[in-house]
Order: C-alpha cells, then structure tokens, then sequence
C-alpha cells in the first residue's frame, strides 16, 4: 500500500512537472484578467465618485443662486459668478421661463429632456446632458419630485392627469462650467490606459523572464547531460578502440588464410568493424577542440569540390560571386559540408533527392550558406533535439553528425539551423562572419590597442 501511495505521488508530480509550462501560463493569464477587472472596477468606482461630485456641486450652486435671489440680482449674479453658473432659471410645467438669468434659453425642450430622463432613470437628482465641445453641463429637475414629466403634462401622486397648470415654477434649470468635470474624468482615463498598458507591460515582462529561464534552465541541463556524455563517451571510445584494432588485425589474418568463399561474409564483418571504427572517431571529433587551425578558405570552390564525392549531381550556386572567403579549420569545414550534402542527398524514403547548395553573401559581415533538398522535410516536433548527439530519425545512423557540425559552426561565430521549405523539403542555413570582416576587426582592434 504504502509502494503504491508513493508511486501514485511521483505519478501526479510527472504529469505537474510536464504540464509546468501550461500552469505557469494559465495562471499568468489568469492573474491578468483578474487585475485588468479589478482595474476596470476601480475606474468605474472613481468616474462616479466624479460624477456624484459634480450633480451634489451643481444642487448646492443652485441653491446658492436661489438664495442669493432675495437679495436681489446684483447679488444672485454675483454668485452665478463666484459658482461658474453661466445660466438658471425657473420653468412651468410648459418649458415656458418664469425667471430666467444668464445664458437659460426662453424655453425648455420639454421632449427631449422627458427622453433624457427616461433613458436615465435618475429621477432623484434630476437630468444632466454633456456638451464636450463647450465643456458645459446642462441640469434640471422638478422642483417637486413626486411629479411626472411628461412632454408638458402635470401629473399628481397617484398619475391621473389633473388639470393644465402654466407659469408655475415646476422645473429648475442650471448651466455652469464643465471644465473640471471633464479635466478629471480625462485624468481618470488616462490613469486608466496607463493602467491597463502598466498591467500588460508586467504580463509580458512576467512570460519573458519565465521563458528566458527556462531556456536557461534547459541549456543548463544540456550543457551538463553534455559534460556527462563526455565523459562517458571519452572512456568508452577508447575502451572500443583497443578491440577494434585487435579486431581488424585479425581480419587482415582471415583474409589471407581463409578460403575464398569466406570472402562475402568476411567483407561483411569488415564493413561492421569500418561503421564502428568510423562512430568512435566521430565521437572523438566532437569531443575534441571544435576550433582548431582556422585559414582562408573560399566557400564556392571548397564547396564544389565536396560535391564531386557523392554519386548524385549536387548543384553549387554562387549567385554571381567572385568568391566568398571565411575563416575555417579545413578538416571541420569539410566535416561539417560533407554531413549537412550526406543528410540532404538521404533525406527522402525511396526516392532520389534533388540537392542544391546556395552561396550567397548576406551582408558584408556574413556569408550565408543554403543546402537545399525536396525531401520529407523535417519531423514533428522540437527541433532542438536534432542537435542532441545520438538523436536521430534513420534507420541508420549515428545521429552525432548535426551536434558535431553545429559546434564547428558555433565555434567560428557562426550559427547553423534548420527550416521546413514552403515547397516542400529542407533548408539547412549556415551563416559564418566573413574572411573581410574578421580581417577588419582584428585591424581595428590592434590600432585601438597601439
């Protein structure tokens, strides 16, 4: 019971460890949504504060100017003044003014401010409207609040229309300066998109730094499954090695002693023991120093040279240049063109391959490299693995050909990647500084030195 308790545990971590990335992201997702309403929460809670503010400001200016009335109308449009009140006055239940001041028009339109305080429903502190454009606000209100408005009818508590009243001071109208209103409503937006660009900002940087360790994280741990591998790849090599050479010493022996109908199945055993000696010296050649003795070498004849190995026709175009020199290890450039052509001309099941090698200049830096074929194209998945060493997908091979090209290239400052063709196939991309541009720096940095 107990084995099984802790193998059902180790279980439910495995499948929380490979689905990590997918936690990490929802819960970044989620923490984002939940911040962007909390926010959204926020800015409503404030833009009504505003707004209360504002209808509270706008009764207490009327009642102001309302009071100031019986001091006559130096005084109430001395404080019109002092409130930012342009306009105010008292209506009947017609629209028709009974005291107006200021900018208040002769008549309300009784219609349009009955629409406006039905699609508000504000019944308890009357009917604001907006002009943006003159940053002025509009107020009225019944001056009894348990009436109805009704396009100029008066209705009683109960809604039964009672008799037309005119010239009753029934609704109260102010106009005054916005500016505030708006400046802060404004202000409040802004925070508000500032906000949300903050909180976005914060997700991004969040998702970056996850990513970035955990790329560093998985080079870590290749860089140390690596430096196990070498090791154990160090020891075992030479532990193959010394049998190999006994191995092919006795070869040699049967060869001369057996038979000749022995022959076929001794050419056979030849062949195993050249495929194991050829591995052993691969895995020697990475483990050893990737940079070795660079010289100028022009990529176009070195290229065209590597291509008359192979049976098939490869195709070298230059694009027109003269030449295209970098700074390589001949032994490792030869190494690493003859693998990536090797991979090319193997690339599809049971068909001949058509290959093409492009030297172009990408810059005046670089010099770019393309070995192209209408293969199967790469295979699904990551396509880092392609460079782990012994990861292979043939029926043959060792799998240690890209690992050892790639540190080649890497080492000179170069890069190597590959990439599925829209057509169909494999675009293999190598891309080394250029003899020139290594020339220049070394100038450069020399004078610099002197």
């Amino acid at each position: 019971m107990a084995l099984n308790s802790v193998t059902s545990r180790w279980r439910k971590f495995k499948f929380i460890e490979g689905k990590e990335s997918l936690f990490v992201y929802i819960g970044i997702g989620l923490a984002y949504v939940l911040l962007m309403v909390l926010s959204a929460f926020v800015f409503i809670g404030f833009k009504d504060k505003i707004t209360l503010e504002m209808k509270f400001s706008s009764e207490k200016s009327f009642n102001s100017i309302y009071m100031a009335l019986t001091d006559g109308s130096d005084r109430a449009e001395a404080v019109m003044k002092e409130e930012k009140v342009s306009a105010i006055g008292l209506y009947s239940v017609t629209g028709r003014g009974i005291t107006v001041f200021g900018e208040a028009p002769d008549t309300l339109p009784l219609s349009q401010l009955a629409l406006t305080r039905q699609s508000t429903g504000d019944s308890t502190m009357g009917v604001y409207t907006f002009n943006g454009e003159t940053k002025t606000i509009e107020y009225f209100r019944l001056s009894r609040l348990n009436t109805m408005l009704d396009i100029g009818t008066l209705y009683y508590g109960t809604g039964i229309p009672s008799q037309r009243v005119t010239d009753i001071p029934e609704i109260i109208y102010v106009k005054f300066d916005g500016s505030s209103y708006f400046s802060s409503l404004l202000q409040t937006r802004v925070i508000a998109i500032f906000t949300v660009i903050v909180i976005t900002f914060l997700a991004m940087l969040v998702l970056n730094i996850y990513n970035s360790n955990r790329r560093y994280r998985d080079a870590l741990t290749r860089h140390e499954n690596l430096a196990s591998l070498g090791s154990a790849a160090r020891t075992l090599t030479h532990e193959i090695k010394n049998p190999l050479g006994a191995m092919t010493i006795q070869m040699a022996l049967l060869h001369k002693i057996l038979p000749v109908q022995y022959k076929e199945d001794l050419d056979v055993m030849d062949k195993e023991i050249e495929r194991i000696t050829n591995l052993t010296n691969r895995v020697s050649e990475f483990m050893k120093d990737p940079l070795g003795n660079p010289e100028k070498i022009d990529m176009i004849p070195f290229i065209t040279d590597i291509t008359t190995l192979f049976v098939q026709e490869i195709k070298v175009d230059s694009g027109g240049l003269k030449d295209a020199f970098v700074m390589f290890d001949r032994g490792r450039a030869r190494s690493v063109f003859e693998n990536l052509i090797k991979n090319a001309t193997e690339s599809a099941s049971g068909r001949m391959t058509e290959v093409e090698v492009q030297i172009r200049r990408k810059s005046r830096k670089q010099v770019q490299i393309l070995v192209l074929d209408n293969g199967d194209g790469l295979p699904k998945g990551p396509q880092d693995a392609l460079f782990d060493p012994f990861y292979t997908t043939k029926a043959k091979g060792s799998g240690i050909g890209l690992a050892i090209s790639r540190q080649f290239v890497t080492a000179r400052h170069g890069s190597l990647t590959l990439h599925n063709r829209p057509e169909g196939g494999t675009a293999v991309e190598v891309l080394l500084p250029s003899a020139e541009y290594e020339e220049e720096v070394e100038v450069e940095g020399a004078e610099a030195f002197e």
